[in-house]
């Protein structure tokens, strides 16, 4: 019995095992964002895949992920929470520039705002503290899990890497836009950022930080004015 949990648990972690289960992980969440119907078979499928995928899989890439830095960090925590934070807080303070340039660029050069913004801006009303928390927290979490590091486990090839979880972040904000293609830019020029940083630096805090950041800025200018 152990023999055959042990094979089980070697094939979870082999790397092409990995890479399968991150890109069905990575399609299905794509084609639930465009609200793709389909089949029920197909559907009763991918969600029993689904499943597997996050109860036995990612559930034992996270452990051991935690038994590698529990190792490599033993007697290290306080140094290595403050070299992390001090690593996040010099990626912001690189990423304010660029954020201040975007910001300028789609106010003077784009006219209107994408729907997705309209409907985070008035849903904002509705329960702000909810939403604030949403925005400025899990959102960035869960999209930076989703659209930088699942692609970034089966596209080896750093340039088509940035290119894919650019396009696809922005293009998952405009779906539904009546005009997807004039506000995608309104997205691609900071989900470049996001990508090409995370692919330097292997460090998912890092967008997720960034994408904090840029919303926190976005929900205060949207507040004050």
């Amino acid at each position: 019995m152990n023999t055959k949990i042990e094979r089980f648990f070697t094939f979870i972690m082999k790397e092409k095992t990995r890479k399968v289960f991150a890109f069905i992980f990575y399609v299905y969440s794509i084609v639930m964002f465009m609200e793709i119907h389909l089949p029920l078979a197909l559907e009763i499928i991918c969600f029993i895949v689904l499943m597997f995928i996050t109860l036995f899989g990612y559930t034992v890439y996270i452990s051991e992920w935690m038994d590698k830095m529990y190792e490599k960090n033993r007697g290290k925590l306080g140094k290595n929470i403050i070299h992390e934070i001090t690593k996040i807080a010099k990626e912001i303070l690189m990423f304010i520039p660029i954020l201040i340039i975007t910001i300028g660029i789609t106010s003077f050069i784009m006219v209107g705002q994408p729907a997705n913004q309209s409907s985070i801006e008035q849903s904002f009303y509705e329960a702000p503290i909810f939403n604030l928390v949403s925005i400025i927290i899990f959102g960035p979490i869960i999209e930076e899990f989703l659209f930088r590091f699942l692609p970034y486990e089966f596209i080896k090839n750093k340039n088509l890497y940035i290119i894919v979880s650019t396009v696809i972040f922005a293009a998952m904000h405009v779906i539904n836009d009546p005009n997807p293609f004039y506000y995608i830019c309104f997205y691609m020029m900071r989900s470049l950022c996001y990508g090409y940083r995370y692919q330097k630096t292997k460090d998912i805090l890092v967008p997720i930080s960034m994408h904090s950041f840029n919303n926190l800025v976005a929900t205060l200018l949207f507040v004050l004015s």
